[in-house]
């Protein structure tokens, strides 16, 4: 069974500074899978490359057998893929369904 996502040697420079290199990982469907690493590892990257916030020096994102290199977050989004930027904002009262439903209204 294909990955719903395959990332394929992703490289990521910032001016000389490398965030992505040759970065290769493969997600199940129906899997759960963590991205965990100290800070300036490359995760934010990661997860920019991958939602068409940047674009990958080289490599291939590869989402539901679609390669998404060079679509826009837009695009993205509308085949599936929703980035969630990080807050603060703490919603005691509500279901992690809930939650999850509001977000993804918002996109």
């Amino acid at each position: 069974m294909a990955p719903v996502l395959n990332i394929i040697n992703a490289n990521k420079n910032f001016d000389g500074t490398i965030a992505l290199d040759d970065f290769s990982l493969e997600v199940p469907k129906n899997s759960i899978t963590g991205i965990i690493g100290p800070n300036g590892a490359g995760k934010a990257t990661l997860f920019n490359v991958i939602t068409g916030f940047l674009t990958p020096d080289s490599g291939k994102i590869i989402y539901g057998g679609r390669d998404l290199n060079g679509l826009s977050p837009y695009r993205i989004t509308r085949l599936g893929m929703v980035r969630e930027f990080g807050g603060t904002v703490l919603i005691v009262e509500q279901k992690v369904r809930e939650v999850l439903e509001v977000c993804h209204h918002i996109y």
